[in-house]
């Protein structure tokens, strides 16, 4: 009896290697590099999470709220990598230089830091086995505003600092938690810009990021025939994502396989998901 559980383990253990060998899976690996540098500020830095395996795989950014004020790129935790890299996407988050007291810094300076992160990553992509060519923008808060420029802003005034200055960042889908959208901003969507994914919570939002903004950008995303979904989930408040959307435990099923399906949209081509709708989550 023991020989024979002996020889099972040793079977299987052998079905398991061949499985792994002719997949190509003996070697995957995550890794991280961490604080990378992008600029020479302390803040110009950022975590990059990738598969040894991956090749030309799409790029996620998800970028830290904080009222422009506090937050890092801490924000970007494990249930949110595992989605993004269950999805085959190379996970980045960077810091960016804070509001703080005593300083000039505005949040046009924020959003900035940031276009030099994606212009960094953009152009080194192929280190992480990266595609430059597709690279989805998130964020929560005051991170949505940031990567809401990122995705919709034509033109970038590069600092010195900046270590790369294309003339255009490559971004094919965008997903605000929260953002805070002012006018300004949605102004900025034109004809055959990226996809966008937006969530908000009910009347216990923040005052800032009132759902109506929400609303607003997806009607400037129909107004262009441009494909959107947004979430609403009345019974909660700010930045809801983590729960309704990250975290196995608590996540919403539609939204969920809603976001799934907005991935293998704007990263694969995959796919023709209904759009211009709202998910009403109760």
């Amino acid at each position: 009896m023991e020989m024979l559980k002996v020889k099972t383990v040793i079977a299987v253990g052998l079905f398991l290697f061949t499985a792994n060998l002719f997949t190509g899976n003996l070697h995957a690996e995550v890794k991280v590099d961490r604080n990378v540098s992008y600029g020479t500020h302390e803040r110009k830095v950022m975590d990059i999470y990738w598969n040894t395996q991956y090749k030309n795989a799409p790029i996620v950014f998800t970028i830290h709220g904080g009222a422009f004020k506090n937050g890092s790129k801490a924000y970007c935790n494990k249930d949110m990598r595992d989605l993004y890299m269950a999805k085959g996407c190379i996970v980045v988050s960077p810091n960016y230089r804070l509001k703080k007291e005593g300083t000039s810094i505005t949040k046009d300076d924020c959003a900035l830091d940031v276009a030099m992160a994606v212009a960094y990553v953009q152009a080194n992509a192929k280190k992480y086995g990266g595609d430059p060519n597709k690279i989805v923008a998130t964020g929560a808060s005051a991170g949505g505003y940031i990567s809401a420029q990122i995705a919709y802003s034509k033109k970038w005034d590069w600092p010195a600092d900046a270590k790369y200055k294309p003339e255009q960042l490559n971004i094919v889908g965008w997903f605000g938690n929260s953002p805070y959208l002012p006018r300004s901003v949605i102004r900025k969507v034109s004809d055959k810009d990226a996809p966008g994914f937006i969530m908000y919570g009910g009347e216990k939002e923040h005052p800032a990021t009132p759902a109506r903004q929400g609303y607003d950008m997806q009607a400037a995303f129909t107004a262009k025939q441009i494909w959107s979904k947004m979430v609403y989930i009345d019974a909660m408040g700010h930045v809801p994502g983590r729960r309704v959307l990250f975290s196995p435990r608590t996540r919403d099923k539609e939204t969920y396989e809603a976001f799934n399906q907005f991935l293998d949209l704007v990263c694969y081509g995959k796919g023709k998901p209904k759009g211009g709708d709202v998910i009403k989550v109760k």
